[in-house]
């Protein structure tokens, strides 16, 4: 007479494999892609501490505002954020001379792009400037270049006092909408070039346009010029 264990076993070992099967097919035979992320010591050193409101970055009473327009989807733009503005913003904001903005500013040919809609809903927040310098650090971890939602929820989950479900809500909202097309309207207002990231300053002495990547240096004499 056969053993009843027999059969069971082979239904177990069968059952096993059905799962392992199912399992392959819904992640891949690599197994799920992690997006490991760089630079978060880095962006809490930078900006940790340092008021912010929406886009805003320093004190809101400072007499002088810079105003960065960049494109996070940009490929070459990163360099100019961390090695240009960076230092701009340790020199003015974390001493409290100056207030930044960062404005979405297409340099594509995309008129906003999705990243532009997910920096400004993590400014709901008041973590635009987390999400932006974060973004930047790890353009080059978007799979094939694509910032996909899943490539963004991994910059927002980086952030540790950002709701991701809130986030999400907001990136669809009107008030994110208008955010991101004021932001093209003023960069048309002033009649910005697509050459590379212009910074405006703002002061009690007028406004200064720096447009095609301007120096640390020429923001440095806007600065001087319009307090």
């Amino acid at each position: 007479m056969r053993s009843s264990w027999v059969p069971r076993l082979l239904l177990g070992v069968g059952a096993i494999a059905l799962i392992g099967a199912i399992v392959s097919i819904a992640i891949g035979t690599g197994g799920p892609k992690v997006i490991k992320l760089k630079g978060g010591d880095q962006v809490q050193e930078l900006v940790g501490g340092i008021q912010q409101d929406g886009a805003d970055l320093g004190p809101p009473d400072a007499a002088v505002t810079i105003s960065v327009f960049n494109d996070l989807q940009c490929s070459t733009c990163d360099d100019y954020e961390v090695h240009t503005v960076d230092p701009l913003i340790e020199e003015y904001a974390r001493t409290g001379e100056a207030k930044f903005e960062f404005r979405n500013y297409s340099l594509g040919q995309a008129e906003t792009t999705k990243a532009a809609y997910a920096a400004t809903a993590a400014g709901q927040q008041d973590r635009e400037w987390q999400f932006v310098e974060t973004f930047f650090r790890n353009q080059d971890a978007a799979p094939a270049g694509n910032v996909s939602e899943e490539f963004l929820n991994n910059i927002v989950n980086s952030i540790t006092d950002l709701d991701l479900a809130t986030w999400q809500q907001d990136m669809a909202s009107p008030e994110v909408k208008a955010r991101v097309d004021a932001d093209a309207q003023l960069a048309a207002d002033y009649g910005l070039r697509v050459n590379g990231p212009s910074i405006v300053v703002e002061g009690p002495g007028g406004t200064k346009v720096l447009q095609d990547s301007p120096s640390q240096e020429e923001v440095q004499a806007a600065v001087q010029a319009v307090e």
